[in-house]
């Protein structure tokens, strides 16, 4: 059996829940609404994550189903809201519109600085009384590209609703950029949001299940919150692929995907996505079985001796459509002792 497209998942706002779906529309900078919001702290715009504040995982996320229904026939639209509910707070809308004049907010995600969109007062009341720290819900700015109606144009694909051009102000710093890159050592501009660092991650089923047999207690894929779940493949096999040529369904058009980077991970694979309990695992077992030192990747680059991985970072410039049974053929493989940047 070929590989395919097992499963396809979209994170609205980092770090809460995500959704999955049949098909999602792809740009440059990741899929359709994937990690366009995220929470920071009101003082200083920095972003909160699960890292800190682990009952972001019992955040819901909704959007309109006549929405995630109309993306396979390419009729891509931002009527409707965004609905959020979590335990002993009251569900709070936020339109999927942009506002054709916005506040603006110095914010941080990780290495970067830029300016993101203000949801306005009653989200931030939302989440700062959840999480028990002032707070306000960002929207990512970007550039056009980043943007889902501009990418369905430049796939050729129908839109019901062409949206006027967002004038911000209001901002605090009008030197600060509004597009988020990539680390230029793997992925020369290339735009991402607000993920932690690239705009698709894809996994593979069965090394997740290859991991779960090696673990007391099976996890669910949502421990690791990829983008895109690889069906039919061999556990482990994506860590020899470069790129990936998407048989896109939607469309019968061919779309490539570039895996760029090994993911390491973090402590949010030990949080309970349904519970917010943290516990040891996946990182113990993932450090015997998938550290740097042990996969040999630590030869070439120090730094990933102790790092464990599990996905790979993925980038691509072609906007499409991709849906779950789509067939992947890999193209390229994968060379590990030069991982050169992707153009």
């Amino acid at each position: 059996m070929s590989p395919s497209i097992g499963a396809i998942n979209i994170y609205p706002i980092k770090s809460c829940r995500g959704i999955s779906v049949q098909s999602a529309m792809l740009t440059e900078a990741g899929l359709m609404f994937d990690r366009e919001w995220m929470v920071v702290r009101e003082d200083n715009g920095r972003f909160i994550s699960q890292r800190e504040k682990e009952l972001l995982a019992l955040v819901d996320v909704g959007l309109p189903p006549e929405l995630l229904a109309a993306a396979p026939y390419g009729a891509i639209s931002t009527h409707g809201s965004m609905t959020l509910s979590a335990p002993g707070m009251e569900p709070l809308q936020i339109p999927l519109a942009r506002k054709p004049a916005c506040e603006t907010r110095k914010v941080t995600v990780w290495e970067w600085t830029g300016i993101g969109m203000d949801e306005g007062a009653d989200a931030a009341a939302w989440f700062s009384r959840y999480l028990g720290i002032p707070s306000r819900l960002v929207r990512y700015l970007g550039s056009s590209g980043a943007n889902v109606e501009t990418a369905a144009a430049a796939a050729g694909l129908p839109q019901q609703q062409q949206q006027a051009g967002v004038v911000c102000g209001g901002g605090e710093d009008g030197s600060l950029e509004c597009t988020r890159t990539t680390d230029p050592e793997f992925a020369v501009n290339y735009e991402t949001r607000f993920t932690d660092g690239y705009p698709v991650l894809l996994a593979n089923q069965a090394a997740l299940a290859d991991l779960n047999s090696k673990l007391v207690e099976p996890l669910p894929m949502n421990r690791f919150r990829p983008n895109i779940e690889v069906a039919g493949a061999d556990p482990w096999a994506e860590d020899g692929w470069r790129v990936i040529a998407v048989t896109c369904f939607a469309d019968g058009r061919t779309l490539p995907l570039t895996l760029v980077k090994p993911c390491s991970r973090c402590k949010v694979t030990t949080i309970n996505q349904a519970t917010a309990k943290i516990g040891d695992e996946p990182l113990e077992t993932l450090g015997t079985i998938r550290s740097g030192k042990v996969l040999g990747w630590s030869e070439t680059r120090k730094s990933w001796t102790h790092a464990v991985f599990f996905g790979w970072n993925v980038v691509s410039r072609t906007p499409g459509i991709l849906s779950v049974g789509d067939r992947l053929t890999i193209t390229s493989p994968q060379v590990h002792d030069a991982l050169a940047p992707a153009q």
